[in-house]
């Protein structure tokens, strides 16, 4: 792990391993996601180090997770070529890339300031009317009321939720349902034994068993579709990992430790 990620701290860290997944995909002979910039820009800040390794057998998860996120965002932006999308705790993701929008789609990708400067200097994306980062704390009161409600609007939330404490997920889940008019929230859940097991590591994570709970606490929001990370571990190439989440997903904990989840976002 090299010196370009020394600002960050250790949860803001763990986008070394969402990348090193993508790029360890990127390299083998039939890829999922085939994420070429992830690739890159591990080599640019020096590798994953330690958060590589000791992720390695879950490594396809993030790229399983992101594939499905990427077809959905697909899907939305087919139906509306004119929206806008906000990418929260976008790390080092290179879905603007990936996905290439159309010309008249607003993009806002929002972090914090350590990890937008990291952007600016390792992804090759330049700042425009059509595309602009956010240097903030999601948790943050003023970044949101910045962004226009002026259109449909695609949320994405991969890999934020669980690492809010409860109330904070609550309430950002709260304010980004008052702020845009209509469309889409894309976001992931961690189970609740798999938050506990987080904090013998010393992340403090949210877990969370219902997904139809999130419906209940915002009307506005109606769950369209809830799928388990590990969906499509057929598809991975390198044989060990394949064999590995196969054996895994017969079991219903594993299955549901990260789901996710697709909302529609009703007009008020």
């Amino acid at each position: 792990m090299g010196s370009a990620t020394a600002k960050l701290d250790k949860v803001q860290k763990t986008l070394l391993a969402t990348l090193y997944g993508k790029a360890l995909d990127h390299r083998s002979a039939r890829p999922v996601l085939d994420d070429r910039w992830a690739d890159e820009v591990l080599r640019k800040v020096g590798g994953a180090g330690w958060y590589g390794w000791a992720n390695l057998q879950d490594a396809y998860l993030p790229v399983l997770r992101a594939e499905r996120m990427d077809r959905w965002a697909r899907d939305f932006l087919d139906r509306h070529p004119d929206a806008t999308v906000v990418q929260l705790a976008c790390g080092l993701d290179s879905r603007f890339l990936r996905l290439d929008p159309p010309a008249d789609v607003r993009w806002f990708d929002v972090d914090f300031p350590e990890v937008v400067e990291l952007r600016r200097e390792h992804l090759p994306i330049s700042e425009s009317e059509r595309y602009q980062l956010v240097g903030s704390s999601v948790t943050a009161e003023d970044w949101l009321q910045r962004l226009p409600a002026d259109r449909p609007t695609l949320v994405l939330a991969e890999g934020l939720l669980m690492y809010l404490g409860e109330a904070e997920a609550w309430r950002l889940l709260g304010r980004l349902t008052e702020h845009f008019p209509r469309g889409e929230l894309l976001c992931d859940v961690l189970a609740p034994w798999a938050a506990r097991f987080a904090g013998k590591f010393g992340y403090a994570m949210w877990g969370l068993d219902d997904p139809h709970e999130i419906e209940r606490a915002h009307p506005r929001l109606a769950l369209l579709e809830e799928t388990s990370a590990v969906q499509g571990c057929d598809r991975v190439p390198r044989r060990f990992l394949r064999g590995y989440l196969r054996f895994m997903s017969r079991f219903r904990g594993y299955r549901t430790m990260l789901r996710p989840l697709r909302f529609r976002l009703d007009p008020r």
